[in-house]
């Protein structure tokens, strides 16, 4: 049998998303001519990026949860276009933005600094969102320079803490010290007298 085209048929629909006629004029369309036109053009397919990095994620942690043990590493994270690191990263920043701990709204665009932080504990996660971290244009280097200004902040606090602990006891020694000799001193004036 033939197939034939029906000309009272209705035409087959045209899929935007494989259609390379289509592709080629949302193409012509959308070509940018000011500044402000490729920032919107580029914030538009960061953002698809984002949806796809973290739908990456869900499916990496499907997958090594379906698949037998050993065969992820083997069939899956040893084929794919990215190394092993990055499959890690992808999927922990997908476990932990899909948990909640943050408004989707209000994540970074990047899977490397939602995973990095994915790797706050939630006092740390406070913090950052105290001092305006947690939203869509944090970007990694930024988060990384506050993370070592916090440890710096640490460290000059543990340094203080351990001066003033060491002081404390130099003055409990002193203290011990000057007691003795009063006593001492007591002793004396009551012989003398």
């Amino acid at each position: 049998m033939s197939r034939r085209l029906r000309l009272d048929a209705p035409p087959p629909p045209v899929l935007v998303e494989g259609d390379a006629r289509v592709q080629a004029l949302q193409t012509a369309r959308a070509k940018p001519r000011r500044a402000e036109d490729y920032v919107a053009e580029i914030a538009l397919l960061w953002g698809r990026a984002q949806g796809a990095f973290l739908e990456i994620g869900r499916l990496l942690i499907r997958a090594r949860e379906m698949l037998p043990h050993g065969e992820y590493t083997t069939a899956v994270e040893g084929k794919l276009p990215f190394s092993a690191r990055t499959a890690y990263q992808l999927r922990e920043a997908a476990r932990w933005a899909l948990g909640g701990a943050v408004p989707m709204e209000q994540l970074p665009g990047s899977y490397s600094t939602i995973y990095l932080l994915s790797t706050f504990d939630s006092s740390t996660l406070r913090e950052a969102e105290r001092d305006g971290l947690i939203r869509p244009e944090l970007r990694r280097a930024e988060l990384i320079e506050w993370r070592r200004a916090r440890a710096r902040e640490w460290d000059s606090r543990a340094a203080l803490q351990e001066r003033l602990g060491r002081l404390r006891r130099e003055r409990a020694r002193i203290d011990e010290e000057m007691h003795r000799l009063e006593v001492q001193l007591g002793g004396l004036d009551e012989e003398g007298a």
